[in-house]
């Protein structure tokens, strides 16, 4: 698999997490192992930093995903979602 389908990939794991108002603001990964089509990859991510700006909340998620092979990519999302008051 290639670099754009792997972001593709991690936006789409991002924004099911987010919601649909959620805007992604910067994605920065980078690619490891092989993806090979048939063996199922696993993502995960952990909330590294989270800030308001103005109206808005932003975070930063730290990502990975995996196969058996060990980590494709690895690196950071950030996203903006509306804040609540």
């Amino acid at each position: 698999m290639n670099i754009l389908t792997t972001n593709g990939y991690v936006s789409r794991f991002i924004t099911d997490w987010a919601g649909p108002e959620a805007m992604i603001r910067k994605i920065a990964i980078r690619l490891g192992g092989p993806a090979i089509p048939g063996l199922p990859l696993r993502f995960s991510g952990e909330v590294a930093r989270a800030s308001d700006e103005g109206e808005e909340r932003i975070i930063e998620v730290a990502i990975r995903a995996a196969n058996d092979l060990g980590d494709h990519a690895t690196g950071t999302v950030v996203v903006s979602l509306p804040r609540v008051s």
